[in-house]
């Protein structure tokens, strides 16, 4: 599997040419993986490097260095974006429970300075493909409670899935997307009732592919497993009240029924059933647009499996986000940017119900 892996990253999905310089990125549990991918660049004849993220460093830099030297731009980061063309993530934290005693002070700082990386990364276009597969670790699944084996084969069968047959449902909703200013109302028995215009657009696909149509259009970023389709909506449009029904992990606990009142694309409630304060003292913390409604989105993928930590690519699933939307073409620009996804939503666009009870019908 994680030979299979390694060739559908750097054959599939970037498409590694011996023009390349690859920046690889790897943690405990993914360094198998990453001699893997490497092998496969250099197969391309590309020149790589790879860095080894040490969990213990991470942990020890947030908690103890200046909140100075957080909020800076790393000088090794932006010199590496100066050369590497290609981009590859394969780090995780393995066990996310010491996130939890991080003071909101110190994760603001550090949102700071990754914000600089991330606005040259996104300046200088380079492809890149992050790989989740290093968050199924066994600490992480003991902290949010999962079954690992469970969680190892979903996330296993979701990069296995048919990515032509992604595609094809991709190019299907892009169609309704894509450059429109249509009407959008979601509800859910959940207590949902949402509503908010598209702002003409473009839509953003992540099949897992980045190919040369991709590229044109200003993509250069994947998710594996991938699939949803993405857009930036009318910022100031949406009014009304979501109400999540998946949890959201963050930090090592699950964020249970977080909900979200919006009066003019602005949320005036931000609350959550449980664990609320792995979420909004970081909220109230940020800068920036970062209360302003920023992203709405649908899966596509129909192997994925809903309730762990990426259901924002289960096939009819329905995401939507707030803060930072500037790599979906939108104007919020923010150190804060957070999504929810609802499984079993209703979804009509310009008076065409495109979603029915979480299930697709595009």
């Amino acid at each position: 599997m994680v030979s299979k892996i390694a060739q559908n990253v750097v054959n599939q999905s970037l498409r590694i040419r011996e023009d390349d310089v690859v920046h690889i990125t790897a943690s405990k549990d993914t360094v198998d993986l990453a001699e893997e991918v490497t092998i496969e660049c250099r197969k391309a004849g590309a020149e790589t490097t790879t860095g080894y993220a040490s969990e213990r460093v991470w942990y020890w830099s947030l908690q103890n260095l200046p909140l100075e030297w957080l909020r800076g731009p790393a000088k090794i980061d932006a010199a590496l974006l100066d050369v590497v063309t290609a981009f590859i993530g394969l780090n995780a934290i393995a066990d996310p429970r010491p996130m939890g005693k991080i003071s909101p002070e110190r994760w603001a700082a550090n949102f700071e300075g990754a914000d600089h990386f991330y606005r040259k990364f996104l300046e200088r276009k380079v492809r890149s493909a992050t790989v989740t597969m290093g968050l199924v670790t066994r600490e992480r699944a003991r902290s949010y409670g999962f079954a690992f084996p469970a969680w190892k084969r979903a996330v296993e069968g979701a990069l296995a899935a048919d990515y032509s047959k992604i595609a094809a449902t991709g190019r299907k909703l892009r169609e309704l997307l894509d450059g429109m200013s249509h009407d959008v109302h979601v509800t859910s028995k959940s207590g949902t009732d949402l509503r908010f215009r598209l702002a003409s657009r473009k839509c953003t696909l992540d099949d897992g592919i980045i190919d040369d149509e991709d590229l044109s259009a200003g993509v250069f970023q994947t998710t594996l497993p991938a699939g949803t389709v993405f857009v930036a909506p009318d910022e100031k449009s949406a009014n009304g009240t979501v109400v999540f029904d998946l949890p959201v992990p963050q930090r090592g606990k699950l964020i249970r029924g977080l909900s979200w009142t919006f009066e003019n694309g602005q949320v005036t409630k931000f609350a959550a059933a449980k664990n609320a304060d792995m979420v909004i003292p970081l909220w109230e913390k940020a800068s920036g647009e970062k209360s302003q409604f920023g992203a709405f989105g649908l899966g596509i993928n129909h192997a994925a499996k809903p309730g762990y930590l990426d259901s924002t690519i289960v096939h009819g699933a329905v995401t939507l986000g707030i803060g930072d939307n500037k790599p979906l073409g939108g104007t919020n620009q923010s150190t804060f940017g957070f999504q929810g996804t609802l499984l079993k939503s209703t979804v009509t666009i310009n008076g065409q119900r495109v979603v029915a009870e979480g299930k697709l019908l595009a």
